[in-house]
């Protein structure tokens, strides 16, 4: 036998207290886990990132170094078949975050022993060459908490977005992710400006400078100038969900963002031949 269902409208006060018991429970289940994470903490950290800084005189040199000397290294890891991934980023531009960055993607926990067995002859994977070039600034124990990619085919110049964030409760701000971010993130994949995003968690947070971050490829730089744009065209098709609704309300009080980096990536040769300009001889 079926349940009656009621067939009048339910009266305005009434309608107003199940819509906010729906919005409660729809909360409730995102702040329990309802939406998993992608990868569990049930091991240690697998992801190694390394920031590193140079002087603005070194840095033709030490793109070179990290196309020739670094990228050979992290080949010859994924071979042995202890990497199962990397990106080497660098800054095109001079700021005052940091000039490169590479992001390592270790098979298993256990198998980031031997980037400490590296660490211990080449700080920051860097040979003495290297050193003379640039200095590690800080290493990252991290895990790949989201990511996710368009299925789209990615460009051959894409830009890399790099936003670090601070929060204070972990499992409020899992749940913000779910629920608010990556819902937009998807739309952008959508709309065709991004190929990828990733989304990291310090394994040890202790604040500044980031707890979370964020790496976005976009397809290229006509669509990385497309970002605001597109940004609001997505929030607006979410707007009239209550659960995004109320996450993008309080986000100021979940985290807080620091000093944004625009990177691209560094492939084997990617430098264009020297040529000494003409009546400089």
């Amino acid at each position: 036998m079926h349940a009656l269902r009621l067939q009048f409208p339910l009266p305005s006060s009434l309608r107003k207290l199940q819509s906010a018991g729906a919005l409660a429970a729809a909360i409730l289940l995102t702040l329990a886990g309802a939406v998993p994470a992608l990868h569990a903490q049930d091991s240690g950290p697998r992801e190694i990132l390394i920031t590193y800084r140079c002087q603005p005189a070194d840095r033709p040199a030490f793109r070179e170094y990290l196309e020739r000397d670094e990228i050979a290294m992290l080949e010859q890891l994924k071979r042995d078949g202890a990497l199962k991934r990397y990106k080497v980023l660098f800054n095109p531009i001079v700021t005052e975050t940091f000039d490169a960055m590479i992001v390592l993607d270790f098979a298993t926990y256990t198998v980031t022993d031997r980037w400490l067995a590296i660490e211990r002859k080449t700080p920051g994977g860097l040979t003495p060459a290297g050193l003379k070039l640039a200095k590690p600034v800080q290493t990252y124990l991290a895990d790949l908490q989201w990511e996710g990619g368009n299925d789209q085919p990615g460009s051959t110049n894409p830009v890399f977005y790099v936003i670090p964030y601070s929060y204070s409760s972990l499992d409020q701000y899992k749940a913000y992710i779910d629920a608010y971010l990556i819902p937009q993130v998807r739309g952008w994949m959508k709309e065709g400006v991004l190929n990828r995003y990733s989304l990291y968690l310090n394994r040890y947070p202790v604040g500044d400078p980031w707890d979370s971050l964020f790496i976005y490829e976009y397809r290229d730089r006509e669509s990385f100038g497309k970002r605001e744009g597109t940004i609001a065209k997505v929030r607006d098709s979410l707007k009239n969900d209550p659960v995004w609704k109320h996450w993008s309300d309080i986000k100021a009080t979940i985290r807080s963002e620091s000093e944004n980096t625009i990177m691209e990536e560094v492939t084997p040769g990617a430098s264009a031949p020297r040529h000494e300009p003409k009546g400089l001889h």
